[in-house]
């Protein structure tokens, strides 16, 4: 099971050792094109050098409630900021491993029963219809609404769609 930067891990995983995995959850693919990771590449950093004055908090919290307050929790935005001063200076490399990331080879290879999950509000859901062309022969699922933070404020729908694909025939 992987969410954006994990979803590519998962991924990566099942097509490189389809002995060790059964089933595969894939949340928010992030597959992206050259075009997008180019651009993602490019707007990489977030300053989140600490200022006297605090203000470093303030424009952290602005960035990612402009992005997704109005649909994430408020417990969501401050975990996701937590977070970012908790990974300190190296807040930005997983987001640079996953943009750099072609996912297309691994996607292509998975031989394993895969559901691919989105939710309408998600800040990549347009990548689902991407995918549903290279792949019609995952299991597809989309939640409606919510944000990249489904997982943390709606954990028991998000898991509901997991537990039944795992329990399916697939």
């Amino acid at each position: 099971v992987g969410h954006h930067t994990g979803a590519s891990q998962a991924c990566e995983l099942a097509a490189a050792h389809p002995d060790r995995v059964s089933r595969v959850v894939l949340h928010g693919v992030p597959w992206y094109t050259d075009e997008e990771r180019e651009e993602r590449l490019a707007r990489l950093h977030v300053d989140t050098a600490l200022q006297a004055d605090g203000s470093h908090l303030t424009d952290r919290w602005n960035w990612i409630f402009g992005r997704v307050g109005k649909v994430a929790s408020l417990e969501a935005c401050q975990m996701n900021a937590v977070h970012a001063f908790w990974a300190g200076d190296t807040e930005w490399y997983c987001h640079q491993a996953a943009f750099e990331y072609d996912m297309t080879r691994a996607l292509k290879a998975i031989t394993q029963p895969t559901l691919a999950l989105s939710n309408s509000g998600d800040l990549i859901h347009y990548i689902w219809e991407r995918l549903k062309g290279l792949r019609p022969d995952f299991r597809f699922a989309e939640l409606d609404d919510g944000c990249v933070y489904i997982i943390f404020d709606e954990p028991e729908r998000w898991v509901n769609a997991v537990i039944d694909f795992i329990k399916s025939d697939a």
